[in-house]
């Protein structure tokens, strides 16, 4: 009696060990490489929606698997920031893989993308200190992976900006190489009032040998007199010198 009772309770764990078995393995699922690569460049151009592009392309390469062992649900993907500033047109990727939301496994893979949008582009040499003129400059649609958040308007153009570098026929302008126009540009013509302890006030004319915006201390040139003068810029082209 023992002996077969030891044998049924053999026969009950071991049918309810294959029933487990059988259990988890209904409950997984096998994501297949190709599948995988589609998810993950579907969600790099989503992630890629917040910069108005005209154009996206995604390359994911090779993997060296065939398919992923994965719990039974909804798949989902993850890119993780790489930390930098800018995203770069080939990395390799941290992929989190989801399921059901829940954490399933990381998987890094190389990434390849190109990002297209009209922006702006020099037409001819653009000097360094001056405003950009609207003539000088062509929209083109180009990559600007690496400079998603650095590139220059219509718009931006129409307020005036300054190069704060020399632009050459072609060269992407952007946002780190440009200034708002300050209240006084450098080598423009501006006016130069002389204040006396006396309140006595006299203009005239100079060329500003530097930059700058109200409050700000420059140099200005008066060139008939061949004289330099310190003084506070304190409004558009106005400078004052206390003397």
């Amino acid at each position: 009696m023992k002996k077969l009772t030891k044998i049924l309770l053999i026969n009950l764990i071991m049918t309810a060990a294959i029933s487990v078995g059988i259990a988890q393995k209904c409950a997984a699922q096998t994501l297949s490489a190709e599948k995988f690569k589609a998810l993950v460049a579907a969600q790099a151009k989503k992630d890629l929606e917040k910069y108005d592009l005209d154009e996206c392309e995604v390359t994911v390469g090779h993997l060296p698997i065939q398919s992923f062992n994965l719990p039974d649900g909804k798949i989902t993907v993850e890119l993780v920031s790489n930390g930098y500033n800018s995203l770069t047109a080939k990395e390799f990727k941290k992929v989190n893989i989801r399921v059901n939301n829940a954490y399933a496994r990381t998987y890094y893979v190389p990434l390849e993308t190109k990002a297209y949008k009209y922006v702006a582009v020099a037409k001819e040499v653009i000097q360094r200190d001056k405003i950009i003129p609207l003539q000088a400059v062509e929209f083109k649609k180009v990559d600007i992976m690496g400079n998603l958040d650095n590139t220059v308007s219509a718009s931006d153009i129409a307020k005036e900006l300054v190069a704060t570098r020399m632009f050459y026929p072609g060269n992407l302008i952007t946002k780190r190489y440009t200034m708002s126009k300050p209240d006084v540009v450098k080598n423009a013509m501006v006016t130069v009032n002389f204040r006396t302890g006396a309140d006595l006030n006299v203009s005239i004319e100079g060329v500003a040998l530097m930059q700058g915006n109200i409050g700000d201390t420059i140099q200005v040139k008066n060139k008939r007199f061949n004289k330099i003068y310190t003084g506070e810029v304190t409004g558009v082209n106005q400078v004052l010198v206390q003397i």
